[in-house]
């Protein structure tokens, strides 16, 4: 069933997004043109002028809209789907309240990624070069030979280690912003007020934990520790690898619970 509830969240959010992003592409080529470039061999300094500018302020308004406007859907699609009028249907299907708020959050993060790699793509559109790019790409792969040969497999886990991290902050991201929504929903009367309210506290409560945890390691010990780092740096990058995955990855769960538990023995779509 929550490959069915995807494929509708995908189809919904795809008729908004899709084309967004296809427009940044475009601004990006348009820029690449009448910036004065050379484009497979043509010179186009003759496209210069006002429309270059139209062109550039064009692309510099639709990149942070691109994210803006993922960022509004991913907020919009679990709050009318689930707390809003759709509720109603959502709620009535014979599908899990893990299921619901999963195929909102998967699809969330697919858009978050998407978007952050058409806004790279769109920047390698304008700034190509041939002989740079080739240049560039010649590197790449001596590097990581170099970098294989003196750490080896290390490089590869330390790699998967991070990457793991960085989709579990981002999930982490997403599902504090859930839990805030869900939150402020108990609130028939300041809803938006009451969301914003929790997602400032949330964040409080999650800096002041982790500070605390700081405070409260004796001197020696981190003193101790420093050491052991300084003669192995492979420790260290372990560390903030696996220290980094585990704390998201303890937050989502907490989090994606507390939205679950609201959903499910709270909702109120009065």
């Amino acid at each position: 069933m929550l490959g069915k509830l995807l494929k509708y969240e995908f189809k919904a959010t795809s008729r908004i997004l899709l084309p967004l992003y296809g427009a940044l592409l475009i601004f990006a080529f348009i820029v690449k043109i009448f910036i004065g470039t050379k484009l497979d061999g043509v010179n186009m300094d003759f496209l210069g002028g006002i429309p270059a500018v139209v062109s550039i302020f064009t692309y510099g308004a639709t990149m942070p809209a691109v994210f803006i406007v993922t960022i509004f859907i991913i907020i919009q699609r679990f709050y009318k789907n689930l707390l809003g009028d759709e509720g109603y249907l959502m709620n009535t299907l014979p599908v899990s309240t893990t299921s619901n708020i999963s195929s909102k959050l998967i699809s969330a993060i697919i858009w978050s990624l998407v978007s952050i790699f058409v806004a790279i793509l769109s920047i390698i559109i304008m700034m190509y070069n041939r002989e740079a790019f080739g240049n560039f790409f010649s590197i790449i792969p001596e590097a990581f030979s170099k970098a294989y040969s003196e750490f080896g497999r290390l490089l590869i886990l330390v790699g998967i280690e991070f990457l793991v991290a960085g989709l579990l902050q981002l999930a982490l991201n997403i599902t504090l912003i859930y839990t805030s929504i869900s939150i402020g929903h108990l609130l028939p009367k300041m809803k938006i007020l009451g969301s914003f309210g929790a997602f400032i506290v949330l964040n409080i409560i999650m800096n002041t934990i982790f500070s605390s945890i700081m405070l409260l390691i004796p001197n020696s010990f981190s003193e101790y520790m420093s050491l052991v780092f300084q003669s192995n740096m492979t420790a260290l990058v372990h560390l903030i690898g696996l220290g980094a995955a585990f704390i998201n990855a303890l937050w989502f769960t907490i989090f994606f619970l507390i939205t679950r538990y609201i959903l499910k023995n709270k909702l109120n779509l009065e």
